[in-house]
């Protein structure tokens, strides 16, 4: 096993932000760990580029990576007050998410007729006889 050091976008810190966090795994490959950082908790798990980066690292960096986490509350809050309460800690780490707009769709919503249907003389009949077409056809 190999230990890596994994930075990721984590969430729970308000619309469109991010926390920039650090996860300290034990994987067979790079790919492996980001794929376990993925999983965890507090990572935005659908989006395409919550994972940041994966660097390789020792075994003493690994373990004082760990230690240091339990010590940063974002990690260790288990509800939106206590997390609220030490928000001065992990503020220097929240980021703005940085979306990327998405082409429009090339189809058109299908509207109701409802107004061409009153501008047409015959809206009554056709309003009596909505399921005529069904039967026709």
């Amino acid at each position: 096993m190999k230990y890596f050091m994994v930075t990721v976008k984590c969430g729970h810190v308000g619309k469109n932000n991010y926390y920039k966090g650090t996860l300290f795994l034990k994987a067979e490959n790079g790919r492996a760990a980001a794929k376990q950082a993925r999983e965890c908790p507090r990572v935005k798990h659908d989006q395409k580029d919550a994972i940041l980066s994966v660097s390789e690292i020792d075994e003493m960096i690994f373990e004082i990576g760990r230690e240091l986490n339990h010590t940063i509350h974002y990690y260790t809050c288990e509800s939106i007050q206590e997390q609220r309460m030490y928000f001065s800690e992990i503020e220097n780490n929240v980021f703005v998410e940085e979306r990327v707009y998405e082409e429009p769709k090339k189809y058109a919503k299908k509207h109701s007729l409802r107004k061409i249907y009153n501008m047409d003389p015959n809206y009554e009949f056709l309003k009596k006889n909505r399921y005529l077409d069904y039967y026709i056809a």
